[in-house]
């Protein structure tokens, strides 16, 4: 019951969240059509490679440190002090990066858009507060104020629909995909305001508990499995798209890019439930036993959701489709049953790796994260010239079917492992 209670709490502030995205999409696909769709899809991989690469990833260590009892109240503002370092210069060389690479971008990813310059500089811009919200996202994640993310995501939201409504108004289709940037952008910024709310650190008058390297190397080690998290399969994708793009057309490829937009919608209530509640819950109890029965509560309570989400979704495809994009997009109606298969196989494997990042089996984690994304590259480069369009789907049902046998057997034995060890104290 408890967790149904946050689940709707959050489902409030991410409902708004979601009109966002999809009131993005809509003007996209009125303003591009499915021949030249597909470049959001690209659009909004390099946002995701931003948000993560911005702040190093420092985000989930800062949860970590604010929701595990081990890590002293007064010792945070050292802490933060060495999270805001890391946020600055991640965030110059990821802009210094983006302009370095701009060339590259422009001819392969946004293929030559007319837009594409604007959207380069706009992208490297947005690593600045992106990279700070970071910190704000741990310290109300790790204080479990699940109100302030509530809070956060209904109004940053509202700045980002009335930016991108403006935008495409008087620029059209640049404002349109300009809009896509600044959505993060007003999120991340409300983020960082809400944020202080949080803060009951002493004053850093003291001297150190730990060393400026020591905390550097602590948040670092829980960024490389954020970004790792967030980037590799970004990345995947970046490449699947060409693939798609070369064995199929540019219609059909926007079909696919419209089908995944719409699961990346539907699948952030499962996925905020579980960095944002249950990361926190699991890193609180780290020091303690991990229970069967908590676990087997989560796989089936996920589990549960999606079939809801899924069942949902495809009964009423024929009508979303006509609202959220045109009816140009409606052959996407028979692709909409296999993204909702791979989705519930992939959110259920994130339970695992969510419960063995919260308990510090960091490398654990990074480590199948590598897995998921070689797996699921080599068997779209093998499937997709073959199968087309169905063999990126066949992929990825495939790939995640073997990521969640694996997590959950990792999960099993890590927690066997630790058993005896736990017991003998």
């Amino acid at each position: 019951m408890k967790d149904l209670k946050k689940t709707l709490y959050l489902g409030l502030g991410l409902g708004v969240k979601l009109l966002a995205g999809l009131f993005a999409v809509k003007l996209c696909a009125q303003l591009l059509g499915p021949e030249a769709f597909g470049v959001t899809g690209q659009l909004s991989s390099l946002l995701s490679v931003v948000s993560l690469l911005a702040g190093a990833g420092v985000s989930v260590g800062i949860t970590k440190i604010y929701a595990d009892s081990e890590f002293p109240v007064d010792s945070r503002a050292d802490w933060l002090q060495a999270a805001k370092r890391i946020a600055l210069i991640s965030s110059c060389l990821l802009a210094a990066a983006i302009v370095l690479s701009s060339g590259w971008i422009i001819d392969n990813l946004f293929q030559e858009a007319p837009q594409a310059w604007l959207l380069i500089g706009c992208l490297a811009a947005s690593a600045f507060p992106i990279s700070y919200a970071g910190i704000g996202q741990g310290k109300i994640n790790g204080s479990h104020r699940d109100d302030l993310y509530a809070v956060s995501l209904v109004t940053g939201s509202i700045a980002g629909i009335i930016g991108l409504w403006i935008g495409s108004k008087y620029l059209g289709p640049a404002g349109a995909l300009i809009g896509m940037i600044w959505l993060p952008v007003a999120q991340a910024v409300v983020m960082s305001l809400l944020s202080w709310k949080t803060h009951n650190s002493t004053n850093n008058s003291r001297k150190r508990a730990t060393t400026l390297r020591t905390e550097t190397r602590f948040l670092l080690s829980y960024g490389a499995l954020s970004i790792a998290t967030g980037v590799i399969i970004p990345v995947v994708y970046i490449i699947i798209r060409l693939l798609i793009q070369n064995f199929s057309d540019n219609e059909i490829f926007g079909l696919w890019q419209a089908t995944l937009r719409i699961s990346e919608a539907y699948s952030q209530l499962p996925l905020i439930l579980l960095t944002v509640v249950m990361f926190s819950r699991f890193a609180g109890t780290a020091s303690q036993p991990l229970h069967h029965q908590s676990v087997a509560k989560l796989y089936l309570f996920i589990i549960a959701m999606m079939g809801l989400i899924s069942a949902f979704v495809y009964y009423t495809s024929e009508y979303w489709i006509e609202i959220v994009f045109t009816t140009k997009f409606k052959a996407m109606e028979s692709l909409v049953p296999w993204q909702l298969t791979g989705d519930t196989l992939r959110i259920a494997s994130y339970v695992g790796t969510t419960i063995l990042a919260a308990r510090g089996k960091v490398k654990i984690c990074i480590f199948t994260e590598i897995i998921q994304g070689v797996l699921l590259l080599l068997l779209s480069i093998l499937l997709i010239p073959k199968y087309s369009l169905y063999g990126a789907y066949y992929a990825y049902i495939s790939c995640y079917l073997v990521y969640f046998m694996l997590t959950a057997f990792l999960l099993f034995w890590c927690n066997r492992a630790a058993t005896p060890e736990s017991s003998t104290h």
